[in-house]
């Protein structure tokens, strides 16, 4: 009897027509409200349940909007994983809808999630994208959206050292919608940046009267007494200041905002540091070594599926090439005209294309200030080296590929060490092996690359950059 009516109960909920207002409605603001309480089991649930109710509706844009918010609550607690599986179901949807809020959505999250994992370049370019379809938005509800991908841009470029840049977007996204933490960043950015007291005290107030209207466990009111412990600290009140730092960690444990935690550790570890509170200092310090080093090995499986797919697209490339030719056999004789007249349009601005591509570059090279870092990984032998390298030279990594789809990320690894200008006796101390076994390394890449041994393979792989 009891199974009889437990199969009723569910029949009739998902048998149920919903109008696409409820959906959204459920979609949008329900389930806003558990993310910023931090309600992960429930905000799962709800989503799978209009996912579910979408797909049976044929609503797409409910389907889309679940499968965002769920990735969204996987970021947040730190599952980078799980995070981009949804945004990949997400991504294969919106092909087959035309709806602007969507995309700046996903953009939005696919932004988010490669900053967390630190991605910069990529997060800077997935969050162009999303600023580009949100403002293509017309509704006026939906476009307030925009707020949260200015101040997400804001934060990629404070990271690449931008912050006049960081700033003015940070007033955009005020602009929009006021939010406690907006208000705190900026109050941030000018006690930081600007030694202006009076403007951050303005913004601090600001951001806690708007949390005086919200529920206490929220993300905002987590984020934002973390930057008035800031203040509080540079006004000499290292006392007080921790007492919002210890507000804040519970809020954000609560609400399952993980990542933003171990920046908190640091801080009061080095904030009972300037107390000469040493055994504080030191629980705090090895709180915060210990959660940073669990982030960075889930952030390490994420950044490993980068070269993953790289390759898989390189291999599927090959596939698809091979079909192809087996097309071209068929083409008639005729074809070839069109195809001479396509080459000589294509000479003619050739020179062109590849000034756009020099500019590109150097604006690349110009965003990527981990020049430094990736040298740091290859001379520690850092198995996170290749990950920063292609994310910094994406280009070298798919040319080499092209050359031979075989090589392994040992070889790639190998190259870009080359690259980079290390010779054989620094590849071998760094890498700890003998001088005679990087010589055999190099004449076996040569082989796999076809490469004679006159050609020198520092000058051979810069001019593959060149091209």
């Amino acid at each position: 009897m009891m199974v009889f009516t437990c199969l009723s109960i569910f029949t009739v909920l998902y048998s149920q027509n919903y109008t696409p207002g409820q959906i959204d409605n459920a979609l949008i603001i329900k389930s806003e409200n558990l993310r910023i309480r931090g309600q992960k089991k429930e905000l799962i649930s709800l989503n799978e349940k209009y996912i579910t109710i979408s797909k049976n509706q044929n609503y797409l844009k409910g389907e889309i909007l679940g499968y965002i918010n769920i990735a969204n609550i996987y970021a947040t607690i730190g599952d980078y994983k799980n995070s981009f599986y949804y945004l990949h179901k997400a991504e294969k949807k919106i092909k087959k809808i035309n709806n602007a809020y969507l995309s700046a959505k996903l953009y939005q999250e696919y932004g988010q999630v490669n900053y967390v994992i630190g991605l910069y370049i990529k997060a800077l370019k997935y969050n162009a994208q999303s600023i580009y379809y949100g403002k293509m938005i017309s509704n006026h509800d939906e476009k307030e959206i925009l707020s949260g991908i200015y101040a997400n841009r804001a934060d990629f470029l404070h990271n690449i050292h931008q912050d006049d840049s960081s700033l003015i977007y940070l007033h955009k996204a005020l602009k929009i919608k006021s939010s406690p933490v907006i208000n705190s960043l900026i109050a941030d950015h000018y006690m930081v940046y600007k030694k202006n007291m009076d403007s951050s005290s303005y913004y601090l107030n600001n951001a806690l009267k708007l949390l005086q209207k919200m529920n206490y466990w929220n993300i905002q009111r987590g984020q934002t007494y973390y930057y008035y412990g800031n203040f509080l600290n540079k006004n000499k009140e290292p006392e007080k200041a921790l007492l919002y730092y210890e507000k804040s960690i519970a809020i954000l444990e609560k609400t399952k905002r993980v990542y933003n935690i171990p920046l908190l550790y640091k801080t009061i570890s080095s904030t009972y540091g300037e107390l000469n509170n040493e055994e504080k200092e030191k629980e705090y310090l090895e709180k915060y070594t210990k959660l940073k080093d669990s982030l960075s090995r889930t952030c390490n499986e994420s950044i490993n599926t980068s070269i993953d797919e790289i390759i898989r697209e390189k291999e599927s490339e090959n596939i698809s090439k091979k079909n192809i030719f087996l097309v071209y056999n068929i083409v008639v004789f005729c074809l070839i005209v069109i195809l001479l007249f396509v080459y000589i349009h294509y000479q003619k601005n050739k020179n062109i294309i590849k000034q756009k591509e020099f500019e590109t570059d150097v604006l690349r090279e110009r965003l990527n200030n981990s020049y430094d870092c990736i040298i740091d990984l290859a001379k520690k032998n850092d198995p996170n080296f290749l990950n920063k390298f292609q994310e910094a030279y994406p280009d070298f990594v798919k040319k080499m590929l092209t050359i031979n789809s075989n090589l392994s990320k040992s070889d790639l690894s190998f190259c870009a060490m080359i690259w980079l200008g290390f010779s054989s006796k620094e590849i071998a101390q760094y890498t700890f092996v003998e001088h005679r076994s990087v010589q055999n390394k190099k004449n076996r890449l040569r082989k796999k690359l076809n490469i004679s041994s006159d050609v020198d393979l520092y000058f051979f792989f810069k001019s593959l950059s060149d091209e």
